[in-house]
């Protein structure tokens, strides 16, 4: 009996310091400082092909100081594109791009360099998506595209996703009218 009662004294010890230590393992992520909104660029100058679409994200500062503008690295952006539903066909440049990100997470090349500058509170800054270089949107039917990025993409233990609204965009079938 003496031995049950030990034993039951360290089970209560254990499961009163548990979560004492769970707590102070758990990492609080901040909130993100910028938000991310995503439009069609209609102003393609003359020369793309049909189908081909350029978009604008969006970036504002969200946060009562500076911030600074690395979030508008387009190589730290995710496209989700999909078409009528299911993902749409990437392209070489946008299958070059994964291994570009890959090799920069892994460690075994450095990301490009650029010198950063602070976006004011409140400020905002566009920058274009060229889209189409990345998936196939060429075919007729039903595009939805979301931007996602992280606050930090190389420290994922600290990082947030921000999401962008979803734009969905319809390619008629040549010569069909173009819709509304």
């Amino acid at each position: 009996m003496k031995m049950l009662g030990s034993h039951l004294h360290l089970a209560v010890l254990l499961f009163t310091i548990l979560p004492v230590v769970s707590i102070a393992q758990s990492v609080e992520r901040p909130k993100p400082g910028f938000t991310i909104s995503i439009e069609e660029d209609k102003n393609l100058p003359e020369g793309f092909p049909f189908g081909y679409h350029r978009l604008l994200a969006t970036f504002t500062n969200v946060t009562d100081v500076g911030e600074d503008d690395s979030i508008l690295d387009p190589h730290t952006l995710n496209m989700i594109v999909l078409y009528d539903g299911v993902p749409a066909e990437e392209t070489k440049l946008m299958r070059q791009e994964r291994k570009y990100r890959e090799a920069v997470a892994s460690g075994k090349t450095l990301g490009r360099a650029r010198l950063p500058r602070m976006l004011k509170p409140g400020e905002s800054v566009k920058m274009p998506l060229y889209i189409s270089s990345y998936f196939n949107t060429s075919k007729p039917g039903t595009y939805t595209i979301t931007v996602s990025h992280e606050t930090y993409p190389w420290e994922p233990a600290k990082s947030v996703t921000v999401w962008s609204n979803t734009l969905t965009i319809v390619v008629p079938q040549p010569g069909a009218e173009t819709p509304q």
